[in-house]
């Protein structure tokens, strides 16, 4: 059986972005990303079917970066319900120091952190440089946000796709990252 149809056999890939990632996925040698972000203090078992793929991935020769997210903890993932509670800078960071202990205790994999690429940011040039080229039609078809609309969504929430396309990118541009996985909640995030 291919890692691919063990994976698919497992349960643990719903989508994908293309055909020819399967071979990809098959001949090994990517690296790849996966992301949370530091909304508790520690993690839980929504977490494990991800880091079951990561492990997975990584024992068919993929390199895996854990991405979590400060930046992206600072302005709320929609869930497609309602609007989380914003959370305060310091619980944000003390939640990020926890799960990045946690990890490293648990997996010998680096561990990455978004805020270091976007803290410098400024608002005109993320607005240009990255705003001007998402369309906001694409954005309000997505279903988490589509379904959001129905009881409200903040500008930082409605914004929080660009951050995870903005981290691909640099990923992708400075750390050779070819592959993003994630729970398929994230999937309009993912295409982004």
């Amino acid at each position: 059986m291919t890692l691919y149809e063990d994976l698919k056999w497992r349960g643990l890939i719903q989508d994908i972005s293309s055909p020819d990632l399967i071979d990809k996925l098959n001949a090994g040698g990517m690296t790849f990303y996966i992301g949370t972000d530091p909304t508790a203090d520690s993690l839980h078992l929504g977490h494990y079917s991800s880091f079951l793929i990561t492990r997975r991935l990584a024992a068919a020769g993929h390199t895996p970066l854990l991405l979590v997210g400060m930046a992206t903890a600072l302005i709320g993932d929609p869930r497609g319900t309602v609007e989380r509670k914003l959370s305060d800078r310091d619980e944000v960071i003390h939640n990020y120091e926890c799960l990045k202990t946690q990890l490293q205790q648990i997996f010998p994999y680096e561990v990455v952190n978004n805020y270091d690429w976007v803290k410098d940011l400024n608002i005109i040039d993320f607005f240009r440089d990255y705003g001007k080229y998402i369309n906001v039609g694409y954005m309000l078809s997505k279903d988490l946000i589509r379904r959001q609309m129905e009881s409200g969504i903040s500008y930082a929430e409605f914004s929080y796709m660009l951050i995870q396309g903005l981290d691909f990118k640099y990923l992708h541009e400075n750390r050779g990252v070819d592959l993003q996985v994630a729970g398929s909640d994230q999937w309009g995030n993912i295409t982004t």
